[in-house]
C-alpha cells in the first residue's frame, strides 16, 4: 500500500513536486515515517522472522506496532511484539535545497543556500576541508536521538533513522559516520536504532 501510494502521487501532473516539497500531511507522512518503516521492514524480513506491521497515524509515541513470529521469535531473539519510531535527520538548509530544485532545477551543497530578502534562494558552491562534513552532519544526527531518546517509548521500541546525508558519501565515509555516531551516542532505552540513506541505500544497526 505504501508504495501504491507513492507511485500514485508520482504519476500525477505535479507528483514529483509533492513529493519532494511535502506540504501536505500525506506527502510528509510518507516520505518521513511509512517509507522509513517499509525500509527497516525489507531490510529484517527474512526466512525464520516474519514481520506484520500497523501504522498509526496519531500523537501516541510511536509510529507503528510490529507483530513477529518465526523461529528467531521462538528462540528468544526477536520479540513476538514491539514498536516503530521514524525520525528524519537532515541539514537545516535541507529545505531550502529541495525548493530550490523544485524551481530551477539545481543547487550546489547545502552549506551554501541561503534565503536573500528578496524571498530568492541563493546557492553558492563552499569548500569543505577533509572530513569536516561527516563531523557535522554526525552531531545532527546525535543531537536527533539525544532528542528521542528524551521520551518515554513503549518497551521493546526500534528508532528509524532516515539520513538525508548533507552530501554524497562513499562507503568508507558512511562508516566513519556510523563509527562517530556509535561511539557518542547517549544512554537511550531503544531496543534498536536503525540508520540508512535515502540515496545510496546504505543502512546500520546500533
Amino acid at each position: 500500500m505504501t508504495y501504491a501510494l507513492f507511485e500514485q502521487i508520482l504519476s500525477t501532473e505535479n507528483g514529483l513536486s509533492r513529493l519532494r516539497m511535502r506540504k501536505t500531511k500525506v506527502e510528509k507522512k510518507l516520505i518521513e515515517e511509512l517509507l522509513p518503516i517499509c525500509k527497516y521492514v525489507q531490510a529484517k524480513y527474512r526466512e525464520c522472522l516474519y514481520i506484520s506491521v500497523r501504522w498509526v497515524d496519531g500523537s501516541q509515541q510511536f509510529d507503528a506496532e510490529v507483530v513477529q513470529a518465526g523461529a528467531y521469535v521462538q528462540k528468544g531473539y526477536f520479540p513476538a511484539s514491539a514498536h516503530l519510531e521514524a525520525t528524519c535527520v537532515m541539514h537545516p538548509n535541507d529545505y531550502l535545497s529541495r525548493e530550490l530544485l523544485d524551481t530551477t532545477g539545481g543547487a550546489f551543497g547545502l552549506d551554501g543556500i541561503r534565503r536573500l530578502k528578496s524571498g530568492q534562494i541563493e546557492s553558492k558552491p563552499v569548500v569543505r576541508l577533509n572530513r569536516e562534513f561527516i563531523q557535522s552532519y554526525s552531531k545532527l544526527v546525535l543531537k536527533q536521538i539525544g532528542k528521542k531518546a528524551g521520551i518515554k517509548y513503549p518497551p521493546e521500541t526500534t528508532l528509524i533513522v532516515q539520513c538525508s546525508l548533507n552530501t554524497l558519501y562513499m562507503p568508507e565515509e558512511w562508516e566513519a559516520l556510523i563509527a562517530s555516531v556509535r561511539n557518542g551516542q547517549p544512554g537511550h532505552q531503544f531496543r534498536e536504532i536503525f540508520m540508512y540513506d535515502t540515496v545510496t541505500e546504505y543502512s546500520c544497526s546500533l
